[in-house]
């Protein structure tokens, strides 16, 4: 009787385990696709900031790590652009925005990106300013 339950408890746990092992080995397999920021001379920085939101920016060495909330899917291309100007200020700022096409499948939904910003760095001065719609400025 008392093996029966035991047997029972084992085949009743046992997909839980599997389950939860194989999720641990997907976590871990997940690469993250760093992107390079974008310099367009044409870009309007202020062109659709109501459609977007950054909820976090983190920057560790040269990759700036956004999470986004957008009108936006896992698969679609979301860029991170620079203008190429910079606000006359020591130390310089630059003022980045994405742009992206707004996809209604995937309605306010939250992703994160990374981007390589080491092209948006002002050369000649140790610190750049990156100024994110919504966020305190990024000493880079």
């Amino acid at each position: 009787m008392m093996n029966r339950i035991i047997i029972a408890a084992i085949i009743s746990i046992l997909p839980f385990l599997i389950a939860n092992r194989c999720s641990e080995k997907k976590e871990k397999n997940k690469q993250v696709k760093v992107q390079q920021a974008i310099i367009d001379k044409s870009f309007d920085y202020s062109a659709n900031l109501s459609n977007y939101v950054i909820k976090e920016a983190v920057l560790k060495d040269s990759i700036l790590t956004l999470t986004i909330e957008a009108n936006i899917c896992e698969n679609d291309l979301v860029e991170l652009v620079f203008n190429g100007n910079y606000l006359k200020s020591l130390p310089p700022k630059a003022q980045l925005g994405l742009r992206f096409t707004e996809n209604y499948n995937c309605k306010k939904n939250t992703t994160t990106r990374s981007y390589n910003v080491s092209n948006v760095k002002y050369t000649g001065n140790k610190t750049t300013i990156l100024l994110l719609n919504g966020k305190e400025p990024i000493s880079y």
